[in-house]
């Protein structure tokens, strides 16, 4: 019991804790309205959880001023400052509060890996919320699964469980852990260096079902599967986009896990003959063999199938070594549709150019494919940005997309009806005719890095005249005289006024071929 005249000290939710280290770390004065983008809140929701955090730092003898126009500063000295670190860092008592999209991402994760039904009272105990909260929750979520060809099944008495096919289950899992959602900020995100991350992992003691979550993909070994993919790239004689190398490491990942968890796919006879005759097979069989060591690839064809699947459904960075001959009618679609292209341009040559044709092929082929298994592929980054900016691109990559309908039954989505359009718009300015443009290139990493860049330029844009490479203490005037633009890796001022610099990325992703391709129609 409290003694008279003793103060109840209060505890925070972990988001106001979190609050309260972005105001220790910072030694001027922060916008709520930069506080609310940083944390994925509105200024409203950061005002409301200012009033705790404002009442724990007056029991400390510490006091928030907040100077409108300016932001919010603390009123510490330097050693209470350290002292609120430890005493944060120190803390186990915080009360984690979900967000609504958070809640209901970790129960659809629950949902598709359950391997029973979940039962209401537990789900209530495991997200601490109310019957009517995770009630609301599911039933957004029913909505969500339709869309993969699943349905949310309830029994009184029994629970929740998800019906579908093991296929469809995939999917939606790799939909979720992609951030392919609508329901609230990812709390999952696929890198080169960590692979998965869980952002709520450091708060996983907190509250069962975060705790849950962070076992489950903590257990699953991504930066393995990151190895079968370049495995499998080295076989075929390609590369991956660097999106879909993330893609095939995290569905490889889940399938690892659901084969484990005695989770398994089934196909029909005629897809798993057809693929068990292309090149594809033995690639898959192998990285079965990695994928279980333990277990027999004649015993579970069906998930050699899947591998192979996922291999020819994947976006290549360029067409591979007998790409068009892993479906004979795909031969004479790509001549088809490079024939459209050159009519729709009133331009002959362009039914020649190897650049479209090249990337024709490295984008509509897994497009095929993944509509021939069903399978999910992340969104496109340009998806819906391009009707209006480039119309008549827009235009013929419709009819593009018509014709491959017309001869594969295969509906192109947005995404890939975007990236036609972009490929038609280099291919125009490739044939369209005009001066070169000089450019130097400036990458302060090493040659290394310079030439890998170059070399992807190069056929992007033969127009483009790369007079050399610079190191950042090789500009200077005198050095860009008569240059049209520089190419950048890295944010720079141009030693001249008003000479352009484009930043790239030094393996000239889709976005950067877009920003160029801009610059050159100017």
């Amino acid at each position: 019991m409290l003694g008279k005249g003793a103060k109840l000290m209060i505890s925070l939710t972990i988001q106001e804790r979190n609050l309260l280290h972005k105001l220790l770390d910072s030694d001027t004065p922060v916008a709520v309205a930069d506080i609310a983008k940083q944390m994925s809140l509105t200024p409203r929701q950061v005002s409301y959880r200012l009033k705790p955090v404002r009442i724990w730092l007056a029991q400390r003898d510490v006091t928030l001023k907040m100077t409108p126009g300016v932001g919010i500063k603390m009123s510490c000295s330097t050693a209470q400052r350290h002292n609120l670190l430890h005493e944060l860092a120190s803390q186990t008592n915080f009360h984690l509060i979900l967000t609504p999209g958070q809640r209901q991402q970790l129960f659809a994760l629950n949902l598709l890996t359950a391997n029973e039904p979940l039962i209401l009272n537990w789900l209530q105990h495991i997200a601490a919320v109310s019957r009517p909260t995770v009630l609301k929750d599911l039933e957004l979520l029913e909505e969500w699964v339709q869309n993969y060809g699943m349905a949310l099944i309830r029994r009184p008495n029994y629970g929740f469980s998800l019906k579908g096919l093991e296929l469809v289950r995939r999917q939606a899992l790799a939909a979720l852990l992609w951030g392919d959602i609508s329901f609230g900020e990812p709390l999952t995100k696929m890198t080169y260096s960590n692979g998965l991350l869980f952002s709520l992992a450091d708060d996983a003691p907190h509250l069962p079902i975060v705790q849950y979550a962070n076992k489950l993909l903590g257990s699953w070994n991504t930066r393995t599967a990151l190895e079968w993919v370049g495995y499998a790239e080295a076989q075929l004689g390609g590369r991956f986009t660097d999106e879909t190398v993330l893609h095939l490491t995290l569905a490889f990942s889940i399938q690892a896990y659901c084969v484990r968890a005695s989770y398994h796919i089934e196909h029909k006879a005629g897809t798993l003959h057809w693929l068990e005759t292309k090149k594809v097979w033995p690639v898959a069989v192998e990285i079965f063999q990695r994928m279980w060591p333990d277990l027999q690839p004649n015993g579970l064809p069906a998930e050699i199938a899947y591998i192979a699947m996922q291999l020819l459904s994947g976006t290549r960075n360029h067409a591979w070594p007998g790409d068009l001959y892993i479906d004979p009618p795909l031969i004479e679609l790509v001549a088809d549709l490079m024939k459209e292209v050159a009519k729709a341009f009133k331009t002959p040559e362009l039914s020649h150019d190897p650049s479209l044709r090249d990337g024709l092929v490295a984008h509509i082929i897994p497009a095929v494919m993944r509509q021939r298994f069903g399978l999910w592929a992340p969104p496109s980054w340009v998806e819906g940005k391009l009707t209006h900016e480039y119309k008549l691109e827009y235009t013929i990559a419709r009819e593009l997309a018509s014709i491959v309908a017309e001869q594969t039954g295969v509906i192109l989505p947005t995404g890939e009806i975007d990236t036609l359009t972009l490929l038609l718009k280099a291919a125009f300015i490739r044939e369209r005719p005009r001066h070169s443009k000089r450019v130097y290139i400036v990458c302060p990493s090493g040659m290394a890095t310079a030439q890998l860049l170059v070399a992807r330029l190069k056929p992007q844009f033969p127009s483009l005249a790369i007079v050399g490479v610079l190191s950042l203490r090789e500009l200077s005037a005198e050095r860009v005289a008569g240059i049209h633009f520089l190419i950048s890796t890295v944010p720079l001022e141009p030693p001249v006024p008003d000479l352009p610099v484009i930043q790239v990325h030094p393996l000239l992703l889709p976005k950067d071929i877009e920003t160029i391709t801009n610059h050159l129609i100017l």
